[in-house]
Order: C-alpha cells, then sequence, then structure tokens
C-alpha cells in the first residue's frame, strides 16, 4: 500500500513538474509550497540557520524558474530536488567559508547511556551528535522515508556507502542509547517534523 501511495505521489509530481516547466506559475507555486517544508527541514540538517537555509530556498526555486526549461530529472520530482537544493546548499556554504570537516564527534563506551525514556529533545540531540553525513543519511531515510537509491543520488555516493553510513550511524546511536530508545527516535520522528 506504501508504495502504491508513492507511486501516486510521484505521478503528480511528474504532472505538476512538466506543466512547471512549460511556464505555469501555478505549478510552479504547487511545486513550491509542496517541497518548502520538505528542503527546510533538510537544509536545517546541513546548516542549523534558519535564515541562511530560508534564503538558499528561495534562491533554488528562481534558480530553477529561470532554468526550467533545461531541467531534466532521472529521478523522482522529490529526489530532484533535494539533491540539486543539497548541491546549491554545499556551494553556498562554500562561499561563506562555513563549510566544516565531515570529522563528527565520534561516539565512545564512556558516552554510553541505557536510558530507555528520553525527551524528544534528548532523542533529537542524540541524533544531532552524530557525524554530518550519518546524521543526514538517518534524516534522509527515517525522516523523509527515502530508500537507499535516492539516498545514494542525493549525497552523490554510492550505494554501498550509503548502506555503511546508515550502519554507522545506527551503530553510533546504539553505543548512546538502548535499542528501545532508539526505536523511539525511528517511529518518533515518522510523527514529527
Amino acid at each position: 500500500m506504501a508504495n502504491h501511495l508513492k507511486e501516486d505521489n510521484n505521478t503528480s509530481d511528474q504532472l505538476i513538474w512538466h506543466s512547471f516547466k512549460k511556464g505555469n506559475r501555478e505549478a510552479f507555486q504547487a511545486l513550491y509550497d509542496q517541497n518548502f517544508e520538505v528542503l527546510l527541514q533538510y537544509g536545517l540538517k546541513i546548516v542549523p540557520n534558519r535564515s541562511f537555509v530560508e534564503d538558499n530556498i528561495q534562491d533554488f526555486f528562481i534558480y530553477l524558474w529561470k532554468k526550467k526549461e533545461n531541467l531534466n530529472i532521472k529521478a523522482s520530482v522529490t529526489v530532484y530536488l533535494i539533491w540539486s537544493f543539497r548541491n546549491r546548499l554545499l556551494k553556498a556554504l562554500k562561499t561563506e567559508k562555513k563549510l566544516t570537516s565531515d570529522d563528527g564527534l565520534e561516539l565512545t563506551e564512556d558516552d554510553t547511556t541505557s536510558n530507555d525514556r528520553l525527551s524528544p529533545s534528548e532523542l533529537k540531540n542524540t541524533v544531532d551528535a552524530l557525524p554530518d553525513k550519518q546524521r543526514e543519511a538517518i534524516y534522509l531515510k527515517y525522516y523523509l522515508n527515502l530508500d537507499g537509491e535516492e539516498i545514494s543520488a542525493i549525497m552523490d555516493i554510492t550505494i554501498g556507502t550509503t548502506y555503511n553510513l546508515l550502519s554507522r550511524a545506527i551503530s553510533n546511536l546504539r553505543k548512546t542509547i538502548s535499542i528501545t530508545a532508539l526505536i523511539s527516535i525511528f517511529v518518533f520522528s515518522q510523527f514529527c517534523c
């Protein structure tokens, strides 16, 4: 049933996309309205600066409008938009000289806890403590419900690297919190932004 709903959304997205490419402003507005929040939440996982991310979303949609006739997508519309926005956001970060290295906080045995009852903010902080790429992969997988191929396309990495990132992220999370709390993160992510 979930795959059927995903296919229906993809068909609707494709119709809006084709209409947008022909210059339909209502389709452009629909594309913006349907994807703004996803891009915002995703962008905030990369750069925790709301105004910077919002400005870049605006610039991204201006870019899309200007280049609409030349844009060709091979994946779903959502995957293309996330992938393209990610690339533009990372370029903007480089321009601002705010890009940080991929070396994140690695969790150690000393940092572990077995608390099964973490608050939503504690769960969020636990995920936020992951290295950047692991956090990004977790967000795409469990918050946006994308599959491995979609994640690898967005992050521009191989499918094997995608699964390695997810595996390492889950392993790091398990060092910090119990399996019960870990399951809570993924269940909670389905009902929360």
